[in-house]
């Protein structure tokens, strides 16, 4: 919605594409839809839309993001969302976002958080139960005062369809780069461009992800690619910014921290499954790629 704030569009985008960078594809997608081919935010910055309101959208939900001190209402989007409701699986309304949804109907008898309701809208919420939560969850039909509290809303969304450990990982990635600690080394995947490229990047990819309990060398992938050591690291390199041994470190890792998160196997059982030889060789290279121990990682959770 026209001056929307972006500090609530931020957050409600920054969780989806941390899930995708985390999870290794892309779980998420999302489009801007507007009544105009630029939309200003409240502090003045601009938002080009890639789809406009007569374009059939195709998509699972919509969330509708607006201003946290709006001067007034976009009719064009309320009118256009009153014929567009049976298009989207989930609705959220975020800020006066909410307002479109509370003139369309679709907060009718249910539980919302609401921002400072302006005047012209008090007879209608009057049959919304007003919640004093930041976010509400009711049914199909979501809402949430603004600001970064969206960003909980949409943890809490990633929850449910991914899972708990999934959006802890998310917050916790947040986190670390709101205080500035280092991040954890995030490797690259490779995309479908270079599969069709250099498809021996991405045969080599699948070979270390089938071979996790018992790791195969690099000398071992080289030969199953039919290719020289010294081309597959230069390959590497080149395209995925990092080693073969390097990077089958992360994928273990990376398969290591689900189990830590999501299980209840031991972390000598967890390093074993993992290809690592003892638990110290695990606890060291955990350490070293997120920048804490096992043990502290799954009891932080």
């Amino acid at each position: 919605m026209p001056h929307f704030s972006t500090l609530a569009y931020a957050s409600v985008v920054e969780p989806m594409r941390i899930c995708n960078q985390l999870m290794g594809e892309d779980r998420y997608h999302w489009v801007t839809i507007g009544a105009e081919a630029v939309v200003r935010s409240s502090d003045g910055l601009t938002a080009s839309v890639e789809q406009n309101l007569a374009l059939p959208h195709g998509l699972d939900a919509l969330i509708v993001c607006g201003s946290q001190s709006p001067s007034q209402s976009d009719a064009s989007i309320t009118s256009w969302l009153k014929g567009q409701i049976s298009s989207f699986g989930w609705i959220a309304g975020i800020a006066s976002g909410v307002w479109p949804l509370v003139e369309a109907g679709l907060l009718n008898g249910r539980k919302a958080s609401l921002p400072p309701i302006p005047s012209r809208l008090k007879d209608s919420c009057k049959t919304i139960k007003q919640s004093a939560d930041l976010f509400s969850v009711d049914q199909s039909v979501w809402s949430c005062r603004g600001g970064s509290a969206a960003q909980d809303m949409m943890l809490f969304r990633i929850s449910l369809a991914e899972s708990v450990s999934v959006s802890e990982m998310i917050a916790q990635t947040i986190t670390r780069y709101r205080v500035g600690e280092p991040t954890p080394g995030v490797r690259k995947h490779p995309d479908e461009a270079l599969k069709r490229e250099v498809p021996v990047i991405y045969e080599a990819v699948q070979l270390m992800e089938a071979n996790i309990e018992e790791p195969l060398t690099t000398d071992d992938l080289a030969q199953h690619l039919d290719i020289s050591r010294r081309q597959l690291e230069r390959l590497f390199k080149k395209h995925l910014d990092s080693v073969p041994s390097k990077y089958y470190v992360q994928i273990r890792l990376e398969i290591a921290r689900q189990l830590l998160l999501s299980t209840s196997v031991s972390i000598t059982e967890i390093a074993l499954r993992c290809g690592f030889s003892s638990g110290a060789h695990f606890s060291t290279s955990y350490r070293a790629m997120y920048q804490l121990t096992p043990s502290e990682e799954r009891s932080s959770h």
